[in-house]
């Protein structure tokens, strides 16, 4: 059933049920019977494979000759031809162990210079580590050098000072 909307002056809307079945499904028995019928529907479809087993030796029986032999003749074109592929693509195939096994070797070499880099990198940092302590220290003494000989010139100045206001 349906539910219709039937408008009527300025009281608002009103809806009416409109009767939508068909004939047929107006009778009692009917409409059991459809439901008895709609609950086996899966068990039915269950047996269409074996129905189908039964028949279709039958069937066979009665397919003309010729079409027989011709999907036989199908069957082994398409099986011929399916061999030829398999057997272009086994020809096609390469052995590529040879191969991998050089870039096996190549890895393991790259894998050493590598580490042989990594620690001559590893002594170089240190090495330059240590030079920029030797720097560090050079840098103190020049510094410390600088600071004497300023002193010693300074000295080396008041003393010519005082010996030329007492020389004279």
């Amino acid at each position: 059933m349906f539910k219709v909307p039937m408008k009527r002056g300025d009281t608002g809307q009103r809806t009416e049920l409109v009767d939508t079945r068909r004939p047929v499904d107006k009778d009692p028995m009917v409409r059991r019977v459809l439901r008895i019928c709609g609950d086996m529907l899966p068990y039915l479809a269950w047996m269409i494979p074996l129905v189908d087993r039964m028949v279709g030796p039958k069937r066979e029986a009665a397919v003309a000759p010729g079409l027989m032999t011709l999907s036989a003749d199908l069957r082994n074109d398409l099986r011929s031809e399916l061999k030829q592929h398999l057997a272009a693509i086994q020809a096609a195939q390469v052995d590529v162990t040879p191969a991998i096994e050089e870039q096996q070797r190549r890895l393991e070499k790259l894998e050493e210079h590598a580490s042989e880099l990594n620690h001559s990198l590893t002594n170089l940092s240190e090495d330059q580590l240590d030079l920029a302590d030797q720097v560090r220290a050079m840098a103190g003494w020049v510094r410390n050098s600088a600071v004497a000989a300023l002193f010693l010139l300074t000295l080396m100045f008041v003393l010519k000072l005082v010996q030329a206001i007492h020389g004279h």
